[in-house]
């Protein structure tokens, strides 16, 4: 039986990416249109809702579609791509290799969302290979350095500890200054089931700086190594890198666009408002002192002065006195973004406001102005936000 999987995209248009035709003959579907929503509590919510419903398929939890398990493999197309299925006792296998449930879903998951706009299997096949040859906990540590975190004087202390892949089974992880310990990469996996998941059952669990030192280097630490293991890590706590990276992000992008971006810093470390010169209208982006994880930032447009008609629509009232309006309510798609990020990630999106406009329906009831009209400079905006 094939169904057509629809994917919902992270915007506000309510619409959903090319369907995916995934067929299986061991597979009794309730439907032949399936969707998939985005999880915005996980670090990539669109990957994290096809992990989810792919869980649900294979783990057999979700009743209403009924999976066929045979003795021998049975056959999954997703897309043109044939992947092949076994469940032998509790232990699953993908194209005859036993794999962990959730390397299964994850690596599924991947192929899916490339299949919403790749035909060519041999393509498709090899991002699947590509996708199993690491998990995604170990790619996430190599990518964004791998979270960590310790007590000192009964204060928790979150840190990002570097990881470099050096064959295809092990790692090497910075546990002090110069100091690097390999690490297998299925362990890596494990102890991330913790320090990124939070999972409690994990062997790692409450692994301390002096279990970590002795793991991965293979003696105890003396008192003194572990006196500057313990000042490095404090050295590396994971906000500072993580706003540290944001603000270099933000920085150098005001440098690239200094035609169309003015950056405004505090003490030259804190970004406390940025102005936007989009495709159609002027932007302010401003630090929101009333800060929730999803929206650190405040969004306003430069239009002209308006009051609400008896119908409550807004009518411009002053075409020479133009305002910031706002602020925007625009949120994150996932939350747990810095500050740095999300002031990046709005500026991305203004810069090419022609776009942005339409996909985000908070924006427009802003808007009365055509576009392109009394544009301002850079100390007009300025101006603007001071009065």
């Amino acid at each position: 039986m094939t169904i057509k999987l629809k994917i919902k995209k992270p915007d506000d248009s309510r619409d959903y990416f090319n369907p995916v035709e995934i067929s299986s003959e061991n597979i009794h579907w309730y439907s032949k249109e399936q969707f998939v929503t985005y999880n915005r509590n996980d670090k990539d919510p669109v990957h994290s809702g096809l992990v989810g419903w792919w869980r649900k398929i294979l783990s057999r939890k979700d009743q209403r579609n009924n999976v066929r398990w045979s003795k021998g493999p049975f056959l999954i197309y997703i897309g043109s791509l044939p992947v092949a299925l076994e469940l032998k006792g509790n232990r699953y296998y993908l194209n005859g290799k036993g794999e962990a449930l959730s390397t299964i879903t994850n690596a599924l998951a991947r192929v899916t969302f490339s299949a919403i706009r790749e035909t060519d299997s041999v393509k498709l096949m090899k991002s699947l290979m590509t996708v199993l040859s690491l998990s995604e906990r170990t790619k996430y540590c190599l990518e964004n350095r791998m979270p960590y975190h310790f007590f000192s004087d009964f204060k928790k202390i979150e840190v990002r500890l570097a990881v470099q892949q050096i064959s295809d089974k092990e790692c090497a992880i910075e546990i002090s200054d110069g100091v690097w310990g390999t690490i297998k990469n299925r362990d890596l996996d494990n102890m991330c089931k913790f320090f990124i998941d939070g999972r409690k059952k994990s062997k790692f669990a409450y692994f301390g700086i002096k279990k970590l030192y002795t793991f991965v280097i293979g003696r105890e630490p003396t008192e003194n190594e572990l006196h500057l293991m313990r000042e490095f890590l404090k050295q590396n706590r994971q906000q500072d890198i993580v706003e540290e990276r944001a603000v270099q992000l933000l920085t150098e992008m005001a440098e690239q666009y200094s035609e169309r971006l003015k950056l405004i810093m505090e003490d030259g470390k804190n970004p406390t408002a940025l102005y936007i010169k989009g495709n159609h209208y002027d932007w302010l982006i401003s630090d929101n002192q009333f800060k929730s994880d999803i929206q650190k930032v405040s969004t306003f447009v430069s239009q002209p002065k308006m009051e609400l008609d008896e119908g409550n629509q807004p009518i411009p009232i002053d075409l020479c006195k133009w305002v910031w309006k706002g602020p925007i309510c625009i949120d994150n798609m996932s939350r747990g973004s810095s500050l740095g990020d999300q002031f990046a990630a709005r500026a991305m999106a203004l810069l090419n406001d022609n776009m942005t406009i339409q996909i985000v329906n908070t924006i427009k009831r802003y808007i009365v102005s055509e576009p392109n009209k009394n544009r301002k400079d850079f100390n007009e905006m300025c101006r603007m936000q001071r009065e």
